[in-house]
């Protein structure tokens, strides 16, 4: 799952004093995953990260293209196309909105506020984990868990939202390769796993190249896979695109 970035994340590691797994906190964990992830610094001067690639799900035989965009202080896109159809999930940081035409319609429709909760987690574009007390959120940690015969730190993340999100965070190269996001939507608690893998060196910092998602404790085979084939960080981005579109 590594194997891309495995050596550099090695030689970062071995640069960093050795910690005990029985002694960790969850502070000195997340010191940890940042400074493999490239540092606080680097993912504080991240402006912008633009990921292309495509959407694989399960029993679908035809493609469809993906791409997602996080712009700092603008807010979240991402649109994925196939066979004519474009579907648009957007949030500029105040407002939430949609284009889906499997529900027969192809204007833009605003998400509710239950909806619109995975895209304001995904518009932390520095990790929700960075700096998490000023957010308003708190963290425990839960020790060591198994993530599909791998051993994995476990650490819950306490959204100031009320919502919550337990990421696993490997022991050798401290990166998340699993999270699983508790939101409660229209009074049901929903549950949503997602793996990470394939992290490539961006711009000073590592990110994700596969995510694969479903509900929790799912089969990989029938979860949803986000491939990307390019990423760019920093690109200028018009804000306008991540606003809900207004009729003139």
């Amino acid at each position: 799952m590594f194997n891309r970035f495995a050596l550099a994340a090695a030689a970062l590691l071995a640069l960093l004093p050795a910690i005990p797994a029985h002694a960790l906190d969850a502070d000195q964990l997340i010191t940890r995953h940042i400074e493999a992830r490239g540092g606080a610094e680097a993912l504080r001067a991240l402006k912008s990260l633009h990921r292309k690639g495509h959407l694989i799900i399960p029993g679908a035989n035809f493609d469809i293209s993906a791409s997602t965009l996080v712009v700092r202080g603008s807010g979240v896109r991402a649109e994925f196309a196939f066979q004519g159809l474009n579907f648009i999930n957007a949030f500029d940081g105040k407002d939430a909105w949609k284009v889906d035409p499997s529900e027969g319609r192809k204007d833009p429709e605003r998400m509710s506020a239950d909806e619109a909760k995975s895209l304001l987690l995904q518009s932390d574009i520095d990790s929700p984990l960075l700096d998490y007390r000023g957010k308003g959120h708190s963290v425990e940690y839960l020790g060591l868990d198994d993530v599909d015969g791998t051993p994995a730190h476990k650490l819950r993340l306490h959204l100031k939202s009320g919502d919550e999100v337990v990421y696993y965070i490997d022991p050798d190269t401290f990166m998340i390769i699993r999270d699983v996001q508790k939101q409660l939507v229209r009074g049901a608690e929903q549950e949503t796993e997602t793996d990470y893998g394939e992290y490539e060196k961006i711009g000073g910092v590592f990110v994700p190249m596969t995510e694969d998602s479903g509900p929790k404790n799912s089969d990989s085979s029938q979860k949803q896979q986000l491939v990307f084939d390019t990423a760019e960080v920093n690109m200028a981005a018009d804000p306008a695109q991540f606003a809900f579109p207004v009729r003139k």
